[in-house]
């Protein structure tokens, strides 16, 4: 049996870009990056990249571990 699907280019490129994101999932249609803290799984959103970065950094460091 042969599959007849014609792949679809944007579902392509979306898992090519979140694969390089290291945990980073961006939401198309919301416009924002998220992610689960690895530490205690909280859902962390911001509208850029940078932000996230830097809201993932404060996070693990001054709220999940206590200021290691």
């Amino acid at each position: 049996m042969m599959n007849m699907e014609i792949p679809d280019p944007f579902a392509n490129f979306v898992a090519r870009k979140e694969r390089r994101s290291n945990g980073f999932i961006y939401d198309w249609f919301a416009g924002e990056w998220s992610m689960n803290c690895g530490c205690c799984g909280q859902l962390i959103c911001a509208p850029t990249k940078k932000t996230i970065i830097r809201t993932r950094l404060y996070h693990t460091r001054n709220e999940c571990l206590n200021g290691y």
